[in-house]
């Protein structure tokens, strides 16, 4: 069972730490959160790659990995992730928890310590970032843009978000554009860690079973007396005035079809759930209507799934078609959510959408990761739940709860890119 405490450091600072006494390893991390930007994504996303290179005690990769290997083999990676209209852009360091190191050693001390040595101090001369290291990373960050375009399910998904949010900072996506990336210079680097320093809202977690003290007063010397302006942005909400339809063509040998939909926006935990578990009976599930109706009975599709981001209020149905089939499977998509907003929801359809999201839930128990994973999903949201409480709030949402949710779905983009042999 995992505990859950949150204090704050100081205004736009807050330490969470998650207490579970299963994993032999603890996972720091420091995530700095600001509105999703044209201008700055791409900087964000290249300068969280670039900071775990080195910093000023540790100036060059093989120094800090000497320093990793003497903390017990500690690892240190970057990551970047987009919640509803923001940026997260998150250093994270995992290594074996304080109770079992030698001589009472207290490795989270350290670990806290390196992750704001590299966010306070990096490795900068002249007010400019190392070339090579710039150069390493860029071509390593256009090598993932690639590999999501070369993913023709996500370009789709990717497209219709752009077409549905086009004026909206949800059609940016986590790692800006790859001629944005290209085009980075070292001066808009630097500019990209002073822009951080002075505006993200922080959050810094512990997870494991290390004692939260020492992580949390080594944070604190750093983060307790920087001053900073949060940038907050309210929630985009949008009534589609009329459907808008996109089709582009690729050769392919499976067409993509993906429709974006406006649902309700809620910053509760238990709305959240409620519209998770409507979207699972709808379409997220083996047994739910898109799946057993639309692609078993109908044999229309290869996959049809539906998902919502509850930090944004959007749901996607996505599905894989042949080209002559596209029309049909969207009128029949259709079709099954009609049905759901009339409440045609049978028990079995409900049982089995809320074991699958309940055990969505608890599976996130399973690993260190998955665990910070479903805590920064809803770190922008109001009475968080844990993992094992969310799951019993699943069973207390009534049929009546999808339905009312269900109602307020609004077709807003489909996208089609159709597949030429």
């Amino acid at each position: 069972m995992s505990d859950f405490i949150r204090k704050n450091i100081c205004d736009g600072v807050s330490f969470s730490s998650i207490t579970d006494d299963r994993f032999k390893v603890g996972r720091l991390s420091a995530s700095l959160i600001v509105p999703l930007d044209k201008k700055t994504a791409a900087a964000n996303a290249l300068l969280s790659c670039v900071l775990t290179r080195s910093c000023k005690k540790y100036p060059d990769f093989t120094a800090l990995g000497k320093k990793l290997d003497s903390l017990y083999g500690a690892s240190l990676y970057p990551s970047v992730r987009q919640i509803g209209d923001y940026q997260a852009i998150t250093i994270s360091a995992a290594g074996i928890d304080d109770q079992y190191a030698l001589d009472g050693r207290s490795v989270s001390s350290e670990l806290a310590e390196l992750l704001c040595s590299i966010i306070f101090d990096p490795n900068v001369k002249d007010g400019l970032f190392s070339e090579d290291d710039i150069e390493q990373e860029r071509r390593q960050l256009i090598e993932n843009i690639d590999a999501e375009y070369n993913d023709k399910r996500l370009y789709a998904i990717k497209k219709c978000v752009e077409a549905m949010c086009s004026d909206e900072a949800y059609s940016i996506g986590r790692f800006g554009s790859k001629e944005d990336v290209a085009g980075l210079k070292s001066e808009e680097i630097f500019a990209a860690w002073k822009s951080l320093l002075d505006n993200a809202r922080v959050e810094l977690t512990l997870l494991g079973s290390s004692d939260p003290e020492n992580a949390y007063k080594g944070f604190a010397r750093y983060f307790g007396s920087t001053p900073r302006k949060i940038q907050d942005i309210p929630a985009v909400l949008k009534k589609p005035e009329k459907v808008m339809h996109l089709t582009e063509t690729e050769e392919l040998s499976q067409s993509k079809l993906v429709m974006g939909f406006r649902t309700a926006y809620f910053k509760r935990d238990e709305d959240c759930l409620a519209n998770s578990l409507m979207s699972a009976v709808l379409g997220g599930t083996p047994t739910s209507k898109l799946f057993l109706n639309v692609r078993e009975k109908e044999s229309l599709c290869y996959y049809c799934v539906s998902r919502v981001d509850n930090n944004k209020g959007i749901m996607l149905i996505d599905s894989g078609v042949e080209s002559e089939n596209i029309e049909k499977t969207e009128h029949s998509i259709l079709k099954q959510l009609d049905m759901l907003k009339k409440g045609e929801i049978s028990d079995s359809e409900l049982d089995e959408a809320r074991l699958a999201i309940k055990n969505s839930l608890l599976s996130s128990l399973d690993s260190l990761a998955a665990l910070q994973g479903y805590y920064m999903g809803g770190i922008l949201r109001e009475n968080q739940l844990s993992p094992a409480e969310a799951a019993s709030a699943v069973d207390r949402i009534t049929k009546e709860r999808i339905i009312e949710l269900a109602e307020q779905i609004e077709l807003d983009t489909v996208y089609a890119l159709k597949g030429e042999k």
